[in-house]
């Protein structure tokens, strides 16, 4: 580490944030040779607002980091278990070549550290509790980061950064990226609790929640965790007609006062307080690239409209932007990192086009109803729609639900 006197920092790669966009990225960079810096303002362990929930798709992602997924820290489940007023329904994930079928649930101040020190075994260099103040930029390119060090301000020069550092990315907004507003937005909460309810291998999932008589615009979910606690939180998207009438503190007590009592969820057993989070969906932050930094994540605005999932997103632009920048220092070609946002448009664009039309569908509660009161029973149905949901599919080569699907997305519009 440079003195004050002379602090720089040359690196090929500047990551900001150690989220799991920032560590996949690290360690699919590291592992290629490439020089790679990770700063983390945080310090690990550190909470994250989130479901804690992976579904079969992060799982892929983990497996390609090396990761052990048979660790016991894992709580391994094997699909969906959905309520609603009329309906009791399990769904397991899908038979598939590309994916398991099962899924995992690990708190993220767990996750978030294992998948860092990941990245750090394979040679990426983290610094923990150190913030990036702003990027660096030189003749139009963004050359670095101006980092705070133990209060000490120090230079990183990088060929490439990448904006890691999550919805909010002060950093990427700084540098000119904004939200989309014509793209979904959610926004959960969520508290631990210690209560005796298991669900065994399912996550839970309430598709209608009420407040008395009033239809709430959320969802729920509880989610156990192996050390016998529960994950339970509600989101709602602000494609609801009464979104701004509501707030995800309020659609979370809601939930709580609609669980039995028997399940114990009271504040006797909570342990630490609710918190809440954005979740920006559907590729909703642009420009997804910049001259020398690439947006992963959320930062990019990556969650799946159709059911909030981040992670897995996350992991696989990191993987995707650590793939165009080896390629491009390999070829010393700098531009070639910026087919970046073309391959994201390729990738996703249509898949997510169809699941904003559905959050905004659903944003009526007359079609929020009907779904609820006729579309979950049948469960031929709500098999297809978990595939669909949770994009999980092997393509035309697979049974006639994954042509279907394929078909879907062909159909839908790009942009």
């Amino acid at each position: 580490m440079p003195s004050p006197s002379n602090a720089r920092i040359q690196t090929d790669v500047l990551i900001v944030g150690a989220g799991p966009g920032g560590s996949t990225a690290a360690y699919h960079l590291a592992r290629h040779g490439i020089d790679v810096v990770v700063v983390e303002k945080a310090t690990f362990p550190r909470e994250k607002v989130c479901g804690d929930g992976l579904t079969p798709r992060a799982v892929v992602q983990l497996r390609r980091m090396g990761v052990d997924t048979e660790d016991p820290r894992f709580e391994r489940h094997r699909g969906l278990r959905i309520y609603s007023r009329r309906v009791r329904l399990e769904l397991p994930w899908p038979e598939l070549d590309g994916f398991p079928s099962y899924g995992l649930v690990m708190t993220r101040s767990e996750l978030d550290e294992l998948l860092a020190r990941q990245a750090e075994r394979a040679g990426a260099r983290l610094m923990e509790g150190t913030e990036a103040r702003g990027p660096m930029v030189e003749d139009g390119w963004i050359v670095g980061a101006e980092i705070d060090r133990d209060g000490e301000p120090v230079e990183v020069r990088a060929r490439f950064v990448i904006a890691a550092d999550g919805a909010s990315s002060r950093f990427a907004g700084r540098a000119g990226v904004r939200r989309d507003p014509s793209k979904p937005l959610g926004i959960a909460a969520r508290r631990y609790y210690r209560i005796e309810r298991h669900p065994g291998p399912w996550l839970e999932v309430w598709m209608d929640l009420w407040d008395g008589d009033l239809i709430m615009p959320g969802y729920g979910w509880l989610f156990p965790l192996p050390d016998g606690s529960a994950n339970l939180g509600a989101g709602l998207l602000n494609t609801f007609r009464n979104f701004r009438d509501v707030s995800a503190q309020r659609v979370f007590d809601a939930f709580v006062r609609m669980l039995p009592d028997g399940w114990g969820v009271r504040e006797q057993t909570a342990g630490g307080r609710a918190l809440s989070g954005p979740l920006p969906m559907g590729l909703s932050r642009t420009p997804t690239a910049l001259p020398g930094m690439l947006l992963v994540g959320d930062a990019a605005g990556m969650v799946n409209p159709f059911n909030g999932e981040g992670i897995a997103y996350a992991m696989e632009s990191a993987e995707l932007a650590a793939e165009l920048i080896h390629e491009a220092l390999l070829k010393d070609r700098p531009g070639l990192a910026h087919l970046y946002p073309t391959l994201l448009r390729q990738r996703y664009a249509r898949y997510f086009r169809i699941g904003t039309g559905f959050v905004r569908a659903i944003g009526n509660p007359s079609v929020m109803r009907a779904l609820t009161d006729y579309g979950l029973p049948q469960e031929w149905l709500m098999r297809f729609l978990l595939r669909l949901m949770g994009n999980l599919t092997d393509g035309r080569d697979g049974d006639f639900q994954d042509r279907l699907m394929d078909r879907i997305v062909r159909l839908a519009p790009a942009s």
